[in-house]
């Protein structure tokens, strides 16, 4: 006679990044029955990461320098990638048949180029008989002796096994408060910035790449980080800038506590713009200075502070001079707040002294595992967000079968 199998019910709250993949591996397992239980349809966050071709991870091979780009949560993912990192990442996604290539900027995307394809991808494999999604939002969980209750709008559940993966913006911290846990305040996070020099969003559209950004504050003294910026209409934004942004996140920025940065828009020195600038004497200013960066750019900034456009290099005063190649080697912004609802991520969470990192089992609550960006993680545009994700939630299933 056929042994019945002894079934392990497990819910997953949240069915995003992280809760959808580990919704998928542990389908894998047939001695485990999952729930998930989200408000969207699994994986329906992705659609627009990436630019909606989905920004997997980043081929970063030495795992060190990989977790410096996460402003929290370093320590703690050195842990985590020390037992699955984004090169075996990319060998499980081979493996449930999605392909990836690298990008000249070592993104990692799917051979699609499709957030839409990817969730299609994904959701195959929850088409089995052990898993139940239920379009229900969570109003509670709590654990009564060793079983979780879950209750929704549309009834209580019971299960042995609980993973919280609700992202930043769901009720995952409330519902990791209720279970005892410490929840750092949530900030935005990868957001753009209004700055105090309003006449910059005349250049609505200008991108600058490479641009080198010195943060002038005490908390961050002369931190820097590098890469690409955008003016829109209304701020600052770009890759770059949501770097300043996280390393800021939980600073008050605001026009009575404003940010003043430096940034270095063009890759040339002081002594590259001056010999340009004695090589050229009978050429106009804007002519000579527009060869490191857009004309429209320095036009803007000659009319802002009076400087004849016309004004031959020979003619021009000293302090025009400074006030030129400052604009291109040292612009000073002033950050007076960040744009409203234009955060990708956020920083703080769960905190990480109260979950086991070769596990990610809570260290308070038996059988409680806690993944994704619920955890006080949070990483720079580039994949890594979505990295976190992805190895959590596998470090995750690997304790839940191990211990099954």
């Amino acid at each position: 006679m056929e042994q019945e199998l002894i079934y392990k019910n497990v819910a997953v709250i949240g069915c995003g990044a992280a809760g959808g993949f580990a919704s998928v591996l542990l389908c894998k397992n047939p001695q485990i029955r999952v729930t998930a239980f989200d408000i969207k349809e699994p994986f329906e966050t992705l659609l627009p990461t990436g630019g909606g071709r989905c920004n997997l991870t980043y081929d970063e091979k030495d795992i060190r320098e990989f977790v410096q780009n996460y402003p929290r949560g370093e320590k703690f993912l050195l842990s985590v990638y020390s037992k699955f990192d984004n090169a075996k990442t990319r060998q499980l996604f081979k493996e449930l048949g999605i392909k990836t290539y690298v990008q000249d900027d070592k993104r990692v995307f799917p051979v699609s180029d499709s957030s839409k394809k990817l969730i299609s991808d994904l959701k195959k494999h929850l088409d089995v008989s052990n898993f139940c999604f239920k379009q229900e939002k969570v109003r509670k969980a709590e654990k009564k002796n060793d079983i979780f209750c879950v209750e929704t709008e549309n009834g209580q559940y019971e299960f042995d096994v609980l993973i919280l993966s609700t992202g930043g913006k769901g009720n995952g911290f409330e519902i990791a408060d209720k279970f005892g846990h410490n929840v750092i305040p949530h900030k935005p996070s990868l957001t753009s910035f209004e700055i105090k020099e309003k006449y910059l969003y005349a250049l609505s559209g200008m991108s600058f790449k490479n641009v080198e950004i010195t943060i002038n504050s005490n908390k961050q003294k002369n931190k820097a980080v590098i890469g690409d910026i955008l003016f829109t209409h209304s701020s600052i934004s770009g890759p770059a800038i949501f770097k300043v942004s996280a390393i800021t996140a939980f600073d008050k920025i605001d026009e009575n506590n404003c940010l003043e940065i430096s940034l270095k828009l063009a890759d040339c020195s002081l002594s590259d713009i001056e010999e340009e600038l004695k090589a050229n004497s009978k050429k106009t200013i804007k002519n000579v200075f527009s060869k490191f960066v857009p004309e429209n750019y320095i036009a803007k900034i000659m009319q802002v502070n009076g400087i004849d456009e016309s004004k031959q290099v020979a003619q021009i005063k000293k302090t025009e001079k400074e006030i030129l190649i400052n604009a291109i080697i040292c612009l000073k912004l002033h950050l007076i707040g960040r744009k409203n609802g234009s955060e990708i991520v956020t920083a703080g969470g769960v905190d990480l002294n109260e979950v086991c990192s070769k596990t990610m089992e809570s260290k308070i609550v038996k059988n409680l595992y806690i993944i994704g960006e619920v955890l006080n993680i949070d990483g720079y545009t580039g994949g890594f967000n979505l990295q976190n994700c992805w190895s959590t939630a596998f470090i995750a299933v690997s304790n839940i079968n191990y211990c099954n």
